[in-house]
């Protein structure tokens, strides 16, 4: 472990680390506890007949946290930011588009009837619905989640749509209904590399880290059902150490500010550039995203019998 500490006076320390992952990964299971079905006026069984639209892939670009600890007087504050190197347009759309053509394949060999983007560009209700715009730096659409800024990669441009309150399958409700058929649309959140404050305090003693891991980790994922009656969501919550990668990049100090205010109040600031191995992170991504497509598939036959 690499570990790097900035001390202000004899009261407050902050630190900042990064920590070795273990050298092995172990293959990727669904953890069904951490599974939920959630119907509301439709099910999973009530056709044989699938609208997959498109595959949301969300991938942490920029995290910035902050930290703190105290105790009396003493008071130590630690910040990171940490930018992510190599997240290419073309490469998290390609992505995206496997984990898709995964999704709608296995669909299919379990015997369903599958419509995908093409199928339906040209329907009125698909022309007319919006399309997210992408943002100037990463040249893709984002959206932020507490400490991180992800961006957000379909199969492709035309298929980043616009996402409504009700959720993604809103807006094709009446194709659900003309064509007796799921909406289907796979959301996936994956975050790398970790970042997150530890902090402890004692008497008149404040301690504050922010450490670093280069793993790739599943924050979560929804699968969305809809019809034009309901839905039927398959939501998958994080998964603890069960990664997807465990060293998906290297990281790099860009720099450090060290501010001591008083004897006993200090602040440290540092920049980082996270630099991903792209064999390894579209490995993980694509582990993790082939096992949940196989699991709702075999939720959805479940649901048939």
């Amino acid at each position: 472990m690499l570990r790097h500490a900035s001390k202000v006076g004899l009261s407050a320390l902050v630190a900042l680390l990064t920590v070795a992952a273990p050298a092995q990964t172990k293959p990727w299971e669904v953890n069904m506890d951490r599974v939920r079905v959630a119907t509301f006026g439709a099910n999973l069984g009530e056709t044989n007949t699938f609208l997959v639209p498109g595959v949301n892939l969300m991938v942490s670009a920029y995290s910035d946290v902050w930290s703190q600890a105290k105790s009396g007087d003493a008071n130590a504050q630690a910040h990171a930011k940490v930018y992510v190197k190599g997240l290419d347009k073309a490469l998290v759309q390609d992505l995206a588009k496997k984990i898709q053509d995964d999704f709608v394949g296995k669909l299919r060999a379990a015997g369903y009837t599958v419509l995908t983007y093409d199928d339906v560009k040209d329907l009125p209700d698909v022309i007319k619905q919006g399309r997210e715009s992408p943002d100037a730096k990463w040249g893709l659409p984002t959206n932020k989640k507490d400490s991180n800024t992800f961006i957000v990669a379909t199969p492709t441009d035309a298929q980043a749509f616009d996402r409504p309150i009700q959720g993604p399958t809103w807006p094709l409700r009446h194709i659900a209904k003309e064509k007796k058929l799921m909406v289907l649309v796979p959301d996936l959140s994956f975050v790398t590399p970790q970042v997150y404050g530890e902090n402890t305090s004692g008497y008149k003693r404040a301690e504050i880290a922010i450490k670093t891991e280069p793993t790739l980790r599943l924050v979560g994922a929804m699968y969305w059902g809809g019809t034009d009656r309901g839905n039927a969501n398959i939501q998958v919550q994080e998964h603890g150490k069960r990664l997807a990668a465990e060293n998906a990049g290297v990281l790099k100090k860009l720099s450090e500010d060290k501010t001591s205010f008083t004897a006993s109040w200090g602040r440290s600031s540092v920049d980082y550039l996270f630099t991903l191995d792209q064999a390894a992170f579209s490995d993980g991504i694509l582990r993790v995203s082939y096992a949940l497509n196989t699991m709702v598939v075999d939720k959805i036959k479940h649901a048939h019998k």
